[in-house]
């Protein structure tokens, strides 16, 4: 759980530095970005366990 909440966190900041740099800047934007940034964060998080855990 917590190494999902750092990695959420971290593509989270990358997030609003995009949105710093007037990337997607509307409510729509918000939202595609906010949907990227939860399914990004799963991912690097089940592929870091699949690691930690022997998988490959």
């Amino acid at each position: 759980m917590l190494s999902w909440a750092y990695l959420y966190h971290f593509c989270a900041g990358i997030r609003f530095l995009l949105l710093d740099v007037h990337v997607s800047v509307s409510k729509e934007g918000g939202k595609q970005t906010a949907l990227i940034v939860l399914i990004v964060s799963t991912l690097l998080t089940l592929a870091m366990a699949l690691k930690l855990f022997g998988a490959f």
